[in-house]
């Protein structure tokens, strides 16, 4: 009965100290179903109880293992289905695409996340086996500890109290094991456990400002770090946030990780920002697009903004994918791409001219390269100044739309940072060298923090964390310039690529990363159109500053032939900001810029076979660990085989590796311990005892040595034959 409570408050301790790190990982990673993983490691635990009490029904247990890793699958992600086969080879089938992309990537992409969250359960699964069943708590502790370490460090979030906590639970679980009996040196490890528990409830009040200096210290290594592609190196394991063009920007926020991998090359005369999609909507929490918009399919003359086709010259831009792309990168200005009717159809190919948006290789045969001719649209800042026109109503109530809860505080602050302007470019300018250059604002990915539950993003930035990236910064002009009445929206796409080598007649190779990825503000002037913004310190407009030479690879391009010509256009001013402020200078060196230095790959690089050696590397550590009495009782045979050491060193060699497995009791001699060895390893027969006797006649007397390494070895050959002491 006292065996039985013993491991069920050993297997609390374990859950609890696993659920920990289990509820971090399910919210960094964005998790839909987060409490079926803590149900799951719920069931396990409760199932590795019973294995343990009932052992020899490992016919019964194997399988519930089995069937709570499917049903803590089902849980987290039913897929809307119910659960049957059917769900079982939709789910099976996801996860070998999942997988199979994952192998085949050659980039940093993250793990799947169904592939993570098997490998994250048959942890659970393996840990709890160790710490209660085996009674090896350590890897529980190692992996728990290190992990939230890991997120504390390299995600910067305020995992401090968890870590704690984590703390304070492996020192229970660590003194339940080793003190079985009650002392006052075990009272004080409850007593340190205790206060761990409390330090780390209270954290947030008496350590904080010692937290926040600790992370502003090490902003620019870790900014290095990111740039470098080393929190890419660590994502390869994790479906982390990383950088590059996303579909679902519904809720921004968090930290991000800088993915270094190609997105697209291309070969052009010039380097400038390439939109990919606009938002319109704000939510508070992120951008949506309201209402259904049309697509075209076959359209032969599209705009995306300009109201005025472009007299500047046709420049030939040739792109190359990196892999399948579903949108079309295109420049300031009007774009036009050859392409006929039937080959729309057969690549997919469709346009939503109110977003400016280009979608591609939605049909059966996509492309992996594509030519198009591009004119720039500049437009000066004292073109924008003299503008008094207003937008129509119905673009203005579409464009200035916000939420009806948004915080009153940000209206305020905008109209008291325009009061002096006149016209509305003056207003636009104001709000733009507001976030761009004003110091308390700060830019970092990975130590922009996530806006909490009930918090308006832009007033979280603005009011109270003032840290974030492009997306706080281009979203916070939009809200603000929204609450002045003048029509702006939610622009991304990529802030412009690394120039590589001469190309020829006068174009250059240019290499564009995922971690150029950028969002900015279009504003609409009436007469001329959208015309994009970029409050993003240490970021300038498009066509500022040529990008600098960097040695690049040759890259192979290939064209599309064609018979009928799409046109799309977007508006675009390169001088309308440059031409009436510097930018300020700028020390952070995660930002990806029209002018930025070439960013250079971390070397470590993650393939299967290194994720094999890793997991066979962890395999052998776990089986010399598991196997440590045995290797211990190897050891000391070969010791005693060759004469190494003395024959009493070889002794004490074996009564702690008997300690190791029973702890001896304070004031007890060796004579007890060997006794309560000899009732525990029935099979020795009097063999330890006669052993412990010889020790101390040699030991407190002139007794020789020479029977002892024959004694010895006669318990070590029985111990290899019987390791396990008997139950008692």
């Amino acid at each position: 009965m006292r065996q039985g409570l013993k491991t069920c408050w050993l297997a609390l301790l374990n859950g609890l100290l696993l659920a920990i790190p289990l509820a971090t990982y399910t919210t960094v990673n964005d998790f839909r179903q987060p409490n079926a993983l803590l149900l799951f490691l719920v069931v396990i635990s409760l199932v590795v109880v019973a294995h343990t009490q009932w052992p020899r029904a490992w016919g019964l247990w194997w399988p519930l293992y089995l069937l709570s890793l499917i049903g803590g699958s089902y849980a987290s992600y039913p897929l809307g289905e119910p659960l049957s086969l059917t769900w079982f080879q939709h789910f099976s089938t996801k996860l070998f695409q999942q997988t199979s992309a994952f192998r085949a990537s050659t980039s940093t992409q993250a793990m799947p996340v169904l592939l993570s969250m098997l490998l994250i359960m048959a942890l659970a699964i393996g840990l709890s086996l160790l710490a209660v069943r085996w009674q090896q708590p350590l890897l529980s502790m190692i992996v728990s500890i290190g992990y939230l370490l890991a997120v504390t460090l390299f995600a910067t979030r305020n995992e401090v109290w968890p870590l704690t906590g984590a703390i304070g639970l492996a020192t229970l679980l660590l003194l339940s094991y080793r003190h079985s009996h009650w002392s006052w040196l075990s009272l004080s490890y409850g007593l340190l456990a205790l206060g761990l528990l409390g330090a780390g409830a209270t954290v947030n009040t008496w350590a904080q400002p010692a937290i926040n200096q600790l992370a502003k210290a090490s902003l620019t290594w870790r900014n290095q770090l990111s740039s470098r592609g080393f929190y890419n190196f660590l994502a390869k394991s994790a479906a982390a946030k990383k950088t590059g063009i996303s579909e679902d920007t519904a809720t921004l926020g968090g930290s991000i990780q800088d993915d270094n991998s190609v997105a697209f090359k291309a070969v052009s005369r010039s380097n400038h920002y390439w939109r990919v999609d606009t938002r319109d909507e704000y939510s508070g929490k992120g951008w949506t697009i309201a209402g259904d918009q049309d697509a075209t399919r076959k359209p032969t003359t599209t705009s995306t903004g300009y109201l005025t086709t472009p007299t500047s010259k046709k420049d030939a831009v040739k792109l190359t994918f990196a892999k399948t792309l579903t949108y079309l990168p295109v420049g300031y200005g009007a774009t036009s791409w050859a392409v006929s009717a039937a080959q729309q159809k057969r690549i997919g190919v469709s346009y939503e001219p109110e977003r400016g948006r280009i979608y591609l290789n939605t049909g059966k045969r996509p492309l992996t390269s594509v030519q198009v001719h591009y004119q720039p649209q500049k437009y000066t800042a004292a073109q924008l100044t003299a503008i008094t026109a207003r937008a129509n109503a119905e673009l203005t109530e579409t464009y200035t739309q916000l939420p009806e809860d948004l915080p009153k505080r940000i209206k305020p602050l905008s109209q008291k940072l325009t009061k002096t302007q006149t016209t509305e470019y003056g207003r636009v300018h104001a709000i733009l060298t507001y976030l761009k250059n004003n110091h308390r604002f700060e830019y970092t990915k990975i130590d922009t923090p996530t806006t909490p539950a009930k918090r308006d993003y832009v007033d979280y930035f603005l009011f109270t964390s003032r840290r974030g990236y492009c997306d706080n910064f281009s979203t916070t002009m939009v809200v603000m310039l929204r609450t002045l009445g003048i029509p702006t929206r939610w622009a991304h796409g990529f802030s412009g690529g690394t120039r590589g080598k001469k190309a020829g007649d006068g174009q250059y190779h240019y290499q564009i990363l995922n971690s150029d990825a950028h969002s900015w503000a279009e504003v609409y002037f009436a007469g001329i159109g959208w015309v994009p913004f970029d409050p993003t310190p240490g970021y300038q407009n498009p066509g500022t500053k040529a990008a600098k030479e960097k040695a690049a690879k040759t890259a192979s391009i290939s064209s599309s032939s064609s018979s009928a010509t799409t046109n799309s256009t977007s508006s675009h001013t390169s001088q309308a900001t440059a031409s009436s402020s510097k930018p300020r200078p700028t020390n952070q060196t995660s930002t990806s810029t029209t002018t930025k230095q070439p960013t250079h790959q971390f070397r470590l690089t993650t393939t299967w076979l290194h994720v094999s050696l890793g997991i066979l590397g962890l395999l052998l550590i776990l089986f010399a660990w598991l196997g440590r009495y045995w290797l211990g009782l190897m050891g000391l045979s070969l010791m005693l085989h060759w004469h190494l050491g003395r024959p009493t060193q070889h002794y004490r060699y074996l009564q702690a590796w008997f300690e190791h497995q029973h702890a001896r009791r304070p004031a007890e001699t060796l004579s007890d311990y060997a006794d309560t060895v000899e009732q525990l390893w029935p099979a020795l027969a009097g063999q330890f005892t006669n052993a412990t006797t010889t020790y101390l006649a040699i030991t407190f007397g002139d007794y020789p040595a020479d029977t002892l390494p024959a004694q010895l070895q006669a318990v070590v050959t029985t111990l290899r034959q019987h390791r396990k002491p008997i139950p008692v």
